[in-house]
């Protein structure tokens, strides 16, 4: 069964309205000042979402790389859902779904193939960055996400996400008119931590999903063809290490060495060494013997 999760906003909405509100943030920054509470401000939530998404949604709910208490949990789907374009839901189902199909027909945001037919490099690109919002099938399969569903905690959280989204958007104003206590204030801090911050950690997954497919390196022999990508992986908290998280997906750790900077990765191992985090799965030795078809196999 397929659930249309809020159906009726429209794919290319999701993908203008992000965009138009940066541009008005850039906008009357310039024009009138960008206060250090608003560049604080940003700074804090862009982590804080990230790792929403990144920790949370990705690494703790899609995968189950790592087990956290209920709070915790509560707290990393509520972030990841300021941060997405759906639903916590929606998002855990579609990245299964690419896993499950990853660059065949099925994977919902593929560079290679969209609705059964190859596609060349720049639209595939746009496919997989953005285009596959604007798909009447832009909906997410209720039986990829029962283990969660299952949880009346989660289902609760997934049912209002729409809620956390516009809280992410209005709490940095409330906390910019507390602070500067004039209406520019909270203006500006709606806008750059708000609107910008939103726009701004939507392009880090889309840019994974299109790049990481792309160009890169390939130590490990997939089955798809995803790829190591230095820039993304210094930038989207360390998934842009690809074709690693391909090659071990149940990891937690997507950086394998030093030079793989992971910043999602070094977050849960401070959870883990707090003891906030246990059960957590690093890639089995063998990853670190590139290429090799034992390690990929032992991994399922």
């Amino acid at each position: 069964m397929r659930v249309p999760h809020y159906a009726a906003v429209n794919g290319l909405a999701v993908e203008l309205a992000p965009l138009s509100g940066a541009a008005v943030a850039v906008t009357v920054a310039f024009l009138y000042g960008l206060p250090i509470h608003a560049i604080v401000a940003f700074l804090v939530l862009t982590l804080a979402t990230g790792l929403g998404i990144n920790v949370g949604l990705h690494r703790l709910f899609s995968h189950h790389s790592f087990a956290t208490f209920a709070p915790i949990e509560w707290a990393l789907m509520i972030l990841g859902s300021m941060a997405s374009t759906r639903g916590p839901f929606h998002w855990v189902a579609t990245h299964r779904v690419h896993h499950r199909h990853s660059d065949r027909n099925g994977d919902p945001h593929s560079p290679h193939v969209g609705d059964g037919r190859p596609l060349r490099t720049w639209r595939g690109f746009w496919h997989a960055y953005s285009g596959w919002l604007c798909s009447d099938r832009y909906a997410y399969e209720a039986a990829a996400v029962r283990d969660l569903a299952r949880r009346r905690d989660l289902a609760w959280i997934d049912r209002y996400w729409l809620l956390w989204l516009l809280l992410g958007l209005v709490l940095p104003g409330l906390a910019g008119l507390l602070i500067g206590r004039t209406a520019y204030d909270a203006l500006i801090g709606f806008l750059s931590a708000g609107v910008f911050r939103h726009f701004v950690v939507l392009q880090l997954p889309f840019a994974v999903n299109a790049v990481c497919h792309l160009w890169g390196s390939r130590p490990y022999d997939t089955p798809d063809r995803s790829r190591n990508n230095f820039l993304l992986g210094l930038i989207a908290f360390g998934e842009g290490w690809h074709n690693n998280h391909h090659a071990f997906p149940s990891s937690a750790r997507h950086g394998f060495y030093w030079w793989q900077p992971d910043l999602a990765w070094g977050v849960i191992r401070l959870m883990e060494r707090a003891g906030l985090a246990w059960g957590v799965k690093r890639p089995h030795p063998l990853a670190y013997a590139h290429s090799d078809d034992r390690a990929l196999r032992s991994t399922g």
